[in-house]
């Protein structure tokens, strides 16, 4: 009977480790997968702020050209 007890204590801990090891497992997934979540929340956010400087940007170059190019017919006028 005793060796029976023996033989059950060590086989008790194998399923408590492997009880507790896929417990963190899943824990550690959902922290990957919001972690991942928040960096594509993150990485949307850049885009469209990404997408509004370069709107200002050809906005600018286009008054810049119109500029340009009035200059250049109030000069070719003047002569």
């Amino acid at each position: 009977m005793q060796w029976l007890l023996l033989l059950l204590c060590p086989l008790m801990i194998l399923f408590c480790m492997k009880g507790m090891h896929k417990g963190s497992y899943k824990e550690g997934h959902t922290k990957h997968f919001n972690n991942q979540s928040n960096e594509i929340k993150s990485l949307q956010m850049q885009l469209l702020n990404l997408q509004e400087q370069n709107r200002q940007l050809a906005d600018e170059v286009r008054s810049l050209k119109n500029l340009e190019n009035q200059k250049i017919i109030t000069l070719t006028k003047a002569n």
